[in-house]
């Protein structure tokens, strides 16, 4: 029956298993205090935890998570806790095995799976979630870039058509003022023209009567010329019809 501060133990233990994504099971037998030291210094830049536990409590606090780890016990155990990158956790105690000799890579948990310690060399050569992101955004980079030089292009172009309607804006306002003052002047001109008939109109309405009163007058001096013409002619003939009468009459006697 475990004691209370052994049931708290297996309960962070049983914790740490559930939320881990990767653990790594590593012996250490060998390795120096201060290569300890600077082994956990290292799992800590990575954001790796690392404990030292004894066997029996990692299988009691493993079997309450649901996971198998028998085979990774053997000998005093460290397990390396990886919360975040599945792969990380074991690239980087693959890469400190290969500094500290005594550092042994034993297997581990990946997703809830158990692999050994061939397996924990493949798991270490897949890129780690940074990498990925980077090949990611690399794959991406390209069309991307291309998608930028389009839209420079089309904001340039823009830009452009912007500034030839601002070149052409200013003209337009004179342009309909001028055909503005056009079309208020045809209206004047053909106001002022019936204005300008209207004298002429009433010089030619005052021109006829003059001229039939002129007319009326030249066919009266006419006829009164006429008149005197005959009478004239008139006047001298009486005076030769009485001559040859009394010619006449003292031929007779």
């Amino acid at each position: 029956m475990p004691t209370a501060e052994k049931e708290r133990m297996l309960e962070e233990l049983e914790e740490r298993f559930k939320r881990s994504k990767a653990l790594v099971f590593t012996g250490f037998r060998g390795l120096t205090a201060n290569e300890m030291v600077e082994l956990r210094r290292e799992l800590r830049k990575a954001n790796l935890e690392y404990k030292v536990i004894k066997n029996r409590l990692a299988k009691l606090a493993a079997q309450r998570a649901g996971l198998e780890i028998d085979p990774l016990l053997d000998g005093p155990t460290g397990i390396c806790f990886g919360y975040d990158d599945p792969a990380l956790a074991f690239k980087v105690a693959v890469e400190l095995a290969k500094r500290f000799e005594k550092y042994e890579i034993r297997g581990g948990i990946s997703e809830g799976e158990l692999v050994d310690a061939e397996g924990a060399k493949e798991l270490a050569s897949l890129p780690s979630r940074e990498e990925l992101l980077a090949r990611l955004a690399g794959a991406f980079q390209g069309p991307i870039q291309g998608f930028a030089g389009v839209l420079n292009a089309l904001l340039r172009e823009l830009v452009i058509v912007l500034n030839e309607v601002a070149k052409v804006k200013p003209e337009t306002p004179a342009a309909e003022a001028q055909t503005q003052a056009t079309a208020g002047a045809e209206p004047e001109a053909k106001a002022e023209t019936p204005s300008e008939a209207e004298p002429a109109a009433e010089s030619g309405a005052e021109a006829q009567p003059e001229s039939r009163e002129q007319e009326q007058s030249e066919q009266a001096q006419a006829e009164q010329a006429q008149a005197q013409e005959q009478g004239q002619a008139q006047a001298e003939e009486q005076p030769e019809e009485a001559t040859e009468k009394a010619k006449g009459e003292s031929e007779a006697s």
